[in-house]
């Protein structure tokens, strides 16, 4: 019943009070409590943000809950018994001997049920449920007291603190949690922040936290990765045809008897009376002029288009230091956390001078997770080399799994490109595959030579904050 009101976004409807409450006894008035409590709409929010989140409130909330009832329905007065009853008034103690009585009824009554249900399957026919109308009536006894809301309220007030501050850490630290999950998809993560501390890579997770805070607060760098990550995969160049099944472009002029696709001189011939039995002789005889229309067929098996893999070379050299640097390190987590969430491939590629070189691959034949996350603590600098970093975008272009990929270049727009045979190689590329290519020009006043080879160029500028380690993207140019 709580998986449902928490987990799925089912409200449980008790439609029958009398057997809900002969088959849960005490629990019916802590349900309802509980669904009534101030916490509760957050812990269904939370869920609704994330599974995985909504899984460990159930982790949290189900053991607090069963050690309650426990505590409450223990026999014998021992120790912890008699702090319960400490320092109560006459009426409350009354309605905590009430509450403690019912429960031990339900305990009773479960234990029954059991029984009984293993009798009815050895005889292979149901047997009724004895006691029902005893513990309804104490039930509702019970909740009729005039202190009862009171007292379960009390009583809870420790589970209602511990969810406070269970979502109050997940308002917080979700998104973190959440990325972690996508890359590391094979540890269990119980969404604890002290799970958090004591992990090694902490100082990491407070870069990750900040650079997804800093994406989330600049709608115009939202926009721009939202535009890039969401096209879909293009067949390759060797897998498409012309066809006539395509209409979308004339290959000729031909004779023809079909008349959809007349020239609009034929068309005329049937305004003169003469020339209009000329037309219908002509189509007849299946000279109309008319237009050829061809297009692309995909010739592969049919199937439904997916979202193609994602290659992104990142300009770290010293010209990108400071606030370029939070940009493109935003820019590339975000675009992270949405191809592992579509379960698509990606490739970060680092490049700067010839000598600093580095590829970063989060794929579902291997995660880099670790390297992805000491990508976020590295301080930009040294020269650049395009002609180098255009290469290994080429080389990995043509691997398997990223064939068809998009290309998405961030860097300041300080682009030489001297190696002619280079850019040869990249056009032949693109045509192939179906490639598209993005540049994201970081303060720049212009593409540089990755004008070329870029179909799509946004041109930002950053206006930094006092710290001079963040600020806001501001989007100046689009081509």
């Amino acid at each position: 019943m709580i998986a449902l009101e928490i987990l799925f976004e089912q409200p449980y409807e008790i439609k029958d009070a009398e057997r809900f409450i002969g088959l849960f006894g005490a629990f019916y008035p802590i349900f309802l409590t509980l669904r009534n409590s101030r916490p509760w709409p957050g812990l269904q929010n939370i869920a609704k943000k994330s599974r995985g989140a909504g899984i460990a409130c159930l982790k949290l909330l189900l053991p607090l809950i069963y050690d309650l009832m426990e505590r409450f329905s223990a026999s014998g007065d021992d120790g912890s018994k008699t702090d319960l009853f400490k320092g109560l008034d006459a009426e409350t103690e009354a309605i905590l001997r009430e509450f403690e009585k019912i429960l031990k009824q339900t305990l009773l009554l479960w234990e029954s049920r059991n029984s009984e249900d293993l009798s009815a399957r050895n005889a292979q026919h149901p047997s009724p449920i004895s006691g029902k109308s005893d513990i309804y009536e104490a039930v509702l006894s019970f909740m009729q007291k005039d202190g009862c809301q009171c007292f379960l309220d009390g009583m809870l007030e420790g589970l209602y603190c511990r969810m406070q501050e269970f979502i109050s850490e997940m308002d917080e630290n979700l998104d973190l949690f959440d990325t972690l999950a996508l890359l590391f998809p094979g540890r269990n993560w119980s969404y604890s922040v002290k799970e958090l501390k004591k992990e090694p890579f902490y100082i990491q997770l407070k870069m990750l936290k900040n650079y997804s805070a800093f994406f989330e607060k600049n709608p115009d760098l939202r926009r721009i990765v939202n535009f890039i990550g969401r096209r879909e995969f293009d067949p390759p160049a060797d897998r498409i045809r012309y066809s006539p099944f395509g209409k979308n472009r004339i290959q000729t002029v031909r004779f023809s008897d079909s008349i959809n696709n007349l020239l609009p001189m034929e068309v005329a011939k049937l305004l003169n009376p003469a020339l209009k039995r000329k037309f219908y002789a002509d189509m007849l005889e299946g000279k109309l002029l008319s237009y050829q229309l061809l297009g692309k067929n995909y010739t592969g098996p049919p199937r439904i288009k997916p979202r193609g893999p994602m290659i992104v070379l990142v300009d770290t050299s010293g010209s990108m230091h400071g606030t370029p640097q939070t940009l493109a390190k935003s820019a590339v987590l975000a675009m992270a956390k949405l191809m592992l969430s579509q379960q698509r491939d990606m490739k970060v590629i680092l490049f700067a001078s010839t000598s600093q070189h580095l590829e970063i691959e989060l794929s579902s034949k291997k995660k880099m997770s670790e390297k992805f996350l000491n990508f976020l603590l590295y301080t930009f600098g040294g020269g650049t080399d395009f002609n180098t970093a255009l290469a290994s975008g080429l080389k990995s272009l043509k691997e398997k799994d990223f064939r068809g990929a998009d290309l998405l270049f961030i860097t300041d727009g300080k682009s030489e490109i001297s190696d002619e045979l280079v850019l040869a190689r990249w056009e032949e590329a693109k045509k192939k595959y179906n490639a598209k290519v993005y540049s994201l020009i970081v303060g720049g006043s212009g593409a540089g030579g990755l004008s070329e080879i870029s179909d799509y160029t946004y041109i930002v500028e950053m206006e930094p904050d006092l710290e001079g380690t963040g600020g806001r993207v501001r989007l100046i140019e689009y081509t």
